[in-house]
């Protein structure tokens, strides 16, 4: 879906504007269509806050969102979510689409630390983002999802699951990640497949503001060993100026708190830790 005809049909359209103010990022613009739902939070920070929401507090099948962000030179903008992302059950075999396109420019920075995904038995979502940096521009961006309502007995029981992340600096394809999770490949909750976890996360660091966290990411991942039956493994590469890591738990609670503990150190940056009062 293009901008253009997105703001034509404008159902599930949002636009999100972060501009540097006196010191201080503000959001400048702040436009939403329903079913999608932006909530601001007036916040005594340098940076700013977005939450994006729905209503009904989740996705149905055939549900399309687009989110288009721009964050202006020298401001730093978070973007998350109120709560996870649910996706209910398509009977119809329609699938929820959702689509992020961001604009990061010269000396600023975006982070995107949203709860995680969480589909329901029978669900199909599709997600695409595509983000293009400034070569002076920092990013943080985390992309997560759950095996399902376990509580429930429902575990890796959505029937398709697909996300791509398409990242731009300086007009040049930097990095390109993509996960299909579809049970006609075979069972999802198999030991060869998910096995005995029920969490998956993907986080990419790049950027002049993550270069320390980065350099610590990659030594301390990089030379750590994994061994069978360990509650939570990851592993990380290394990208120009960056670094993607990936983390699966047996839990969300434990992929949450390592994710939680790498992201320390936005807190003197942002004024808040991104995930305050969360997790």
């Amino acid at each position: 879906m293009t901008t253009a005809s997105a703001q034509s049909i404008r159902h599930g359209y949002g636009t999100l504007e972060f501009e540097l103010v006196a010191g201080r990022t503000v959001v400048s613009r702040a436009e939403a269509y329903n079913p999608l739902k932006w909530l601001v939070p007036r916040r005594s920070t340098p940076a700013a806050w977005a939450y994006s929401t729905t209503f009904g507090g989740g996705m149905v099948a055939g549900d399309q969102i687009e989110m288009q962000v721009g964050v202006r030179p020298g401001a730093s903008a978070v973007l998350t979510t109120q709560s996870s992302t649910k996706v209910y059950r398509s009977d119809s075999g329609a699938e929820c689409l959702q689509i992020l396109g961001a604009t990061v420019d010269e000396g600023s920075l975006m982070v995107v630390t949203p709860d995680p995904v969480t589909c329901f038995t029978g669900a199909r979502y599709n997600q695409k983002q595509i983000i293009r940096l400034h070569p002076e521009a920092t990013l943080v961006y985390v992309d997560w999802l759950t095996s399902g309502r376990r509580a429930r007995g429902e575990c890796w029981a959505f029937s398709r699951y697909r996300t791509r992340l398409d990242l731009y600096r300086a007009g040049e394809r930097y990095l390109t990640d993509s996960l299909l999770l579809d049970p006609d490949d075979g069972p999802l909750d198999s030991p060869f497949r998910m096995g005995t976890f029920h969490c998956f996360a993907m986080m990419v660091m790049c950027g002049p503001q993550a270069q320390e966290a980065v350099a610590s990411l990659l030594t301390e991942v990089e030379d750590q060993a994994i061994h069978p039956g360990n509650e939570v493994v990851d592993s990380v590469s290394s990208l120009k100026d960056g670094a993607i890591w990936r983390i699966a738990g047996q839990t969300t609670e434990l992929v949450a708190r390592r994710l939680k503990s790498r992201l320390e150190f936005l807190t003197p940056i942002l004024g808040e830790s991104p995930w305050y009062r969360k997790w």
